[in-house]
């Protein structure tokens, strides 16, 4: 009987150790997804206006990181990551494309909140208009796909994919200050959405440092509905694919990229 358990406890052991092992082998093999919006009504300007939109000191860049939290939700993270390692990563990747922490006494001209953790996001493959209805961001509108269209290629395979459980941080800029009407909603000026596919193998608190730095030259910028930059971080140089899947490099001065901030 002694040995039976004995031999019990020791094969528990080895199936633990090897799902561990399996988790760990697992995390390196992933890609970052970045979807991004700002207001329609900004997009519009910056679309019409060529000067407004190259001129990047129009743009709102000092802010205040009010909060860093973790989504809600039945299922939690793997591992807990902790907010202040998170918001101090934010600050760090925003520090990097121009935008400015204000201090004491000073005002900001954006509010930033960062939440994170496991979810579903909106799939622009499906028939809704819901993503829309409750926000006033440019990256919300569903994809019209015709066979004609170039989405159309493995659409199934991207339904599918885009309807699956992600591990997220959405990094996202408020107007400040907030409409002075308490009834009113604080308008959302940008989202930025990093994500990870397999939340149930990956550890985002090994993750969320690529994901920010994958995310941030996107912050305040649009990106296409249909066009989800894909970033493989394993690549010496980075490797992104921008709407149907093709291989890009990704040199820092590249003019494809979203401007670089001063």
């Amino acid at each position: 009987m002694r040995l039976q358990l004995r031999l019990g406890f020791a094969l528990l052991a080895l199936v633990a150790s090897t799902g561990r092992a399996q988790m760990e082998v697992e995390d390196e093999d992933y890609e970052i997804g970045v979807r991004s919006g700002i207001d329609d009504a900004e997009k519009h300007h910056r679309d019409h206006d060529r000067s407004y939109s190259n001129d990047m000191t129009r743009r709102a860049r000092r802010y205040q990181l009010a909060s860093a939290k973790q989504l809600d939700g039945e299922e939690r993270l793997w591992r807990t990551v902790d907010a202040r390692d998170m918001a101090a990563e934010v600050k760090k990747q925003l520090d990097s494309q121009g935008f400015h922490e204000v201090q004491k006494g000073e005002k900001p001209e954006l509010i930033v909140t960062v939440f994170y953790g496991r979810t579903y996001l909106n799939n622009p493959y499906t028939d809704t208009m819901w993503d829309k209805i409750i926000n006033n961001l440019s990256d919300s509108d569903v994809v019209s796909v015709w066979p004609s269209h170039q989405s159309y290629h493995r659409l199934e395979e991207r339904r599918q994919k885009a309807a699956l459980e992600k591990l997220v941080i959405m990094v996202i800029g408020w107007q400040y200050p907030p409409p002075p009407d308490p009834k009113k909603k604080p308008k959302m000026l940008w989202r930025t959405t990093m994500y990870v596919g397999a939340p149930d193998f990956r550890d985002l608190g090994k993750l969320y440092q690529k994901m920010l730095a994958s995310g941030a030259p996107y912050f305040d910028e649009h990106v296409e509905r249909e066009s989800e930059v894909i970033i493989d971080p394993h690549l010496p140089e980075g490797n992104v694919r921008i709407g149907t899947p093709e291989v890009v490099s990704y040199p820092a001065n590249d003019r494809d990229l979203p401007h670089r901030r001063q």
